[in-house]
């Protein structure tokens, strides 16, 4: 374990260098990429959550894309030409909204730009966890995870590994099942993240200030020591891994020199008085966990020993005890496995709450004002602005769980801003 005392700043680290051009470039890898097209009026107008529209960056073979049709069903395309180009169709029938793709590693573009493919928003994506963690797994598979403790979210046998801090949530009631697991549970949020690089140990933790915990930022340490008054273009390590942190969002993203990339996005939730953490991850390779493939005969990821959970059980209380005692305790850390930093006198036990959700339902929590959940109408109107459609589920469900506004504004940081922007004709699509 690893105590608070040591502060590092740029000037300190020796295995530290700033980068310009590198770390700039960067910033463009993908982990969701948005590209949304308005033909409210003439001509269509396109938008995107990075520079450049519809760009995207494959660090594996397989990727997950969704697309939420306006008008008339559409089809989905993209090519390596640029986002005016169509060259590969990733839906198999037109109107489908949601697939896996396999293409070849490299740059992309999500075809927004071209007649092929009609007004809607159109995202492409990795792996994420977001919200009272709603997970998308490598291969495509969304469900819930509402566990208690450190979990491993993704690893590999090359060094790429990230774990998170699973903290719950008192409300009133349980969440609402959700089609996966069919379970309606109790919920958590991630409250920490810990990432590991080729040679280093990365940390995003709430900082504490006089016991309390501090509304002002987390804290993001490097192998245990603090980090602080990082340069804009971001922090290179030794083992071609960089940290970049924006100030003003206080979003951190850790790219690795194979290209592939995390990021966190932290947000300060007022009610409960503690920050939560979304993950957005462009991940290698074979990576396994929590956030894992699921193998074509079970219905979650494979357990840490790589073996299968097998056909999903009907009755619930053994659903329960596949996801919350038998999965859960698979990707749980240890002593031996935290990457995590600890206050001294504290361990991984001191954040594992092994009965988490709780069976009976009883979701409030002692010295806790619980949550109380609100309607879907409600939920609508606070999450209207984020378009990306598995976010977007996500924002309903979890504004419905806790009564809460502060995730309406989360998802839509999670996402990223709609900046760029092109005027396209709205050409009637041809099939």
């Amino acid at each position: 374990m690893v105590s608070h005392q040591r502060t590092l700043t740029t000037r300190s680290v020796w295995l530290l260098v700033s980068c310009a051009a590198l770390c700039a470039a960067s910033l463009a890898r993908a982990q969701t990429v948005t590209a949304v097209k308005d033909c409210t009026f003439s001509p269509c107008n396109v938008t995107g959550n990075f520079p450049i529209v519809g760009r995207f960056r494959l660090t594996a073979p397989t990727f997950n894309w969704e697309a939420l049709y306006t008008g008339t069903v559409q089809n989905f395309y993209v090519s390596q030409g640029g986002a005016n180009i169509a060259d590969i169709k990733l839906n198999s029938t037109v109107g489908q909204t949601a697939g896996t793709g396999n293409l070849p590693k490299g740059v992309w573009f999500i075809s927004i730009s071209t007649a092929l493919m009609g007004a809607g928003s159109y995202s492409v994506y990795g792996s994420t966890v977001f919200g009272d963690p709603h997970i998308a797994t490598t291969n495509g598979v969304h469900y819930d995870f509402q566990g208690a403790g450190e979990f491993v979210l993704l690893k590999n046998g090359a060094g790429f590994e990230v774990q998170s801090r699973m903290t719950p949530v008192s409300t009133t009631a349980p969440a609402a099942p959700e089609p996966r697991t069919d379970l309606s549970t109790c919920v958590s949020i991630n409250t920490a993240a810990a990432l590991k690089t080729a040679r280093h140990r990365v940390t995003y933790q709430p900082g504490l200030k006089g016991g309390q915990i501090d509304p002002k930022g987390m804290e993001l340490r490097l192998d245990g020591k603090l980090l602080e008054h990082l340069p804009s273009q971001g922090l290179k390590l030794d083992d071609g891994s960089t940290i970049v942190k924006d100030t003003q969002t206080g979003i951190v993203n850790i790219n690795y020199a194979d290209e592939t990339s995390v990021k966190l996005i932290p947000n300060w939730w007022a009610g409960p008085n503690l920050w939560y953490l979304d993950f957005d991850m462009s991940p290698p390779e074979h990576a396994v966990g929590v956030a894992g493939p699921v193998p074509a005969d079970g219905w979650l990821p494979a357990l840490a020993d790589g073996s299968s959970l097998g056909t999903k059980p009907v009755p619930a209380v053994d659903r329960y005890k596949a996801v919350y005692v038998k999965f859960a305790d698979s990707w749980r850390v240890t002593d031996a496995s935290t990457m995590f930093d600890y206050v001294p006198g504290t361990s991984t036990k001191d954040f594992t709450v092994a009965d988490w959700p709780r069976q009976d339902g009883q979701c409030s929590l002692p010295d806790t004002t619980p949550l109380k959940g609100t309607t879907l109408e409600v939920a609508q109107n606070v999450c209207k602005g984020v378009v990306v459609p598995h976010l977007h589920r996500a924002c309903l469900q979890d504004v419905m769980a806790t009564g809460d506004k502060v995730f309406g504004r989360s998802y839509v940081k999670g996402q990223g801003p709609l900046k760029a922007k092109t005027k396209v004709s709205n050409r009637k699509e041809s099939y």
